[in-house]
This record gives C-alpha cells, sequence and structure tokens, in this order.
C-alpha cells in the first residue's frame, strides 16, 4: 500500500518539484520571469550554478526573490559564477539585492562602467552593483572561458566568451559564410547594448548560445565573413526579442532547433523578431516568457509555448539536457507540458 501511495504521489507532483533531482546528469537552464529583464540559471550535472543577469532593483526585491526562487527548484543555496552581460538596469540592477540573499562567489563582466555613462542614474547603479561584488570582479574578453567541474560519467561543460565590450572572437576559418551575402548595416549603436558578454556553453554535443543584449552590427561580425558560433541547439532570443538585435544573418548562420524569449508583457517580442525566427528551416519551437500584450496573436508564439499570458503571472520555462539519450526538454511552468528535441 505504501509503495502504490508513493507511486501515486509521484505522478501528481507538480513538475516543479520534479526539476533536478539529487544526483542528476542533466544540465538544467531556468529562465526566471524578471519582466521584461534578464535572468537565466544555469546548473551543471556536477550541481555548479552560473546566472546569467538578475533582473531588475526595486519592486521590492522581486526579481532576486524570483531568482532565489529558482534556486530552490534547483536544489542549490549559492551562485557559483555571476555573469553581468552588460549595464543596463534590468540586467544588472538586481544583483546588490539578490546579494544579500544568497551567497555570489565569482563576478564575471566586461569590465569598469563606460564614460560618459547613458544616463545619470548609471553611475550609482554600478556602484551599488561593485559594491555588492566585494570590490572584486573578473574581466572578460573574447576567448575567455570558465572552468566548470566535470560529474563522473558524463561529458564536460564548457563555457567560453565569444564577444566583450564590442569585441568578437576572430574567425579562424577562410571559408565564407554564405549567408553574409544578405548581411546589412544599421547605424552604430553606442550604448552598452554592442558592449554586452556573448558566450556558447556546451555539455556533450548540445549547445547553447546567449548574447545578453547584443546588438545587429556586432551580431554580424559574429557571423561574418566567418561563423565563430557554429550551430546551435538553443538560442536565448537576443534582447527580449527586439529588433535591432536577432540579425537574421545570425540566426540563419546558427540554425537554432529551439528559440527562447525572456520577454516582458509590454518589452520585447517584436513582430519582426517572431517572423524571422518562424522563417528559419531549422526552428521546432518558440517558446516566449510573456505574451506581448501590445501586438496582434499571430504575432506571438503559439498559446502553448507561452509561459505567461497576462502581466498578472510569474511562470518560468526550463530546459533539461540529458546528453546520454541526446535530447533536451523544455518545460514551460504554466501549462507544465514537457517537449522534447533531438540534440543536432
Amino acid at each position: 500500500m505504501r509503495k502504490f501511495l508513493a507511486i501515486v504521489l509521484l505522478l501528481v507532483l507538480p513538475a516543479t518539484l520534479l526539476a533536478k533531482a539529487p544526483g542528476s546528469k542533466t544540465l538544467e537552464i531556468y529562465y526566471v520571469d524578471v519582466e521584461g529583464g534578464a535572468a537565466t540559471l544555469i546548473v551543471t550535472p556536477a550541481g555548479e550554478s552560473i546566472l546569467v543577469d538578475t533582473g531588475w532593483p526595486g519592486f521590492e526585491g522581486r526579481d532576486a526573490k524570483r531568482i532565489q526562487a529558482a534556486m530552490k527548484q534547483a536544489g542549490i543555496t549559492q551562485i557559483d559564477h555571476l555573469i553581468i552581460t552588460h549595464y543596463h538596469v534590468d540586467h544588472f540592477g538586481g544583483a546588490p539585492e539578490l546579494a544579500k540573499l544568497i551567497p555570489v562567489k565569482n563576478h564575471y563582466n566586461h569590465g569598469e562602467l563606460p564614460s560618459p555613462p547613458e544616463n545619470a542614474a548609471q553611475p550609482k547603479q554600478y556602484a551599488d552593483y561593485y559594491a555588492a561584488t566585494n570590490n572584486k570582479t573578473i574581466t572578460v574578453k573574447p576567448g575567455d572561458s570558465i572552468k566548470l567541474r566535470t560529474m563522473k560519467g558524463t561529458p564536460p561543460v564548457t563555457l567560453r566568451f565569444l564577444a566583450a565590450r564590442a569585441e568578437t572572437l576572430p574567425g579562424k576559418t577562410r571559408e565564407a559564410n554564405p549567408a553574409c551575402a544578405d548581411a546589412k548595416q544599421l547605424p552604430e549603436d553606442k550604448s552598452d547594448n554592442a558592449r554586452s558578454v556573448v558566450f556558447k556553453l556546451s555539455y556533450g554535443a548540445f549547445d547553447f548560445f546567449d548574447a545578453g543584449d547584443l546588438t545587429w552590427n556586432i551580431e554580424s561580425k559574429l557571423v561574418c565573413p566567418s561563423n565563430v558560433i557554429g550551430k546551435v541547439d538553443l538560442y536565448q532570443v537576443t534582447h527580449h526579442g527586439m529588433d535591432i538585435s536577432n540579425n537574421p544573418v545570425l540566426l540563419k548562420s546558427v540554425e537554432p532547433t529551439v528559440a527562447i524569449m525572456n520577454n516582458g508583457p509590454r518589452k520585447g517580442g517584436s513582430a519582426n523578431t517572431v517572423k524571422w525566427l518562424r522563417e528559419l528551416p531549422s526552428l521546432q519551437a518558440l517558446y516566449q516568457v510573456h505574451r506581448n500584450i501590445t501586438t496582434t496573436d499571430d504575432q506571438n508564439t503559439a498559446p502553448e509555448y507561452i509561459a505567461n499570458l497576462d502581466d498578472k503571472t510569474s511562470e518560468m520555462i526550463w530546459v533539461s539536457v540529458d546528453a546520454a539519450k541526446k535530447t533536451f526538454t523544455v518545460t514551460n511552468g504554466r501549462t507544465k507540458v514537457s517537449k522534447s528535441y533531438s540534440i543536432k
């Protein structure tokens, strides 16, 4: 009877409690809803944690608390590596509040705040962030990597930086990327978006690409004249889905299987970006953290791939990568439906 009850309980437990079992050999990626900011939590099979950006400050510590809730779901109590992609408040503003809640061991960024600042609030925001790091950060440049532990019986997890401070990793192949024939340039972006830290994370044959809020012209440099990113399985839709990013030349070059957009109900989720992603022959699914309530239904992905249909909920999307099975599974926190995709 006890065995029967245990089986029943396992079947009815919410997916949030089953996301990361102790000793799991999967790589986990959590897209925390920070209302149009960015916060992506990665947990390796060895239990090592990487947080990319920290969402907004304020709102009674909302985003820091949501990150902490994602950590609890993942079964971790500290952040081993915190990567700040760039110095816009929706990406690094939540760091001081997060540091009050949980330990953060290592801090990575693209260097000091550029001068002059973009707005009057930015120097104070940067000072608060730097103080939260105990005045100790690691400046990354293209080609650098974070050394991550490997769990016995699993492939290594590697994280390599491909761009930072508007500089990109040079291509090592003379083979021209045919997608570059359609490349065009936009006016120079002088904001810190263009200086975003960019990386590719790999686990076995699985590849995940995250470019923060990188914009059009620097995206082009990553794939033209040669593609230094390669093909990827999972694409974090850049810049919350805005169409001054997500250069179609880059999208065609990396050929993602799945794309996940951490947008807000009124921020990001551009109709153009949704269109460009849908046009990719490789793309099997586009997920959105929020429905863009300022655009039409056909300018959003299908409802079953959206975690929050309005601005009143805060569900996550998370990914579990099984290198042995060569699959990765995406779960919508709202519907609790999981779908698996083959690794390239």
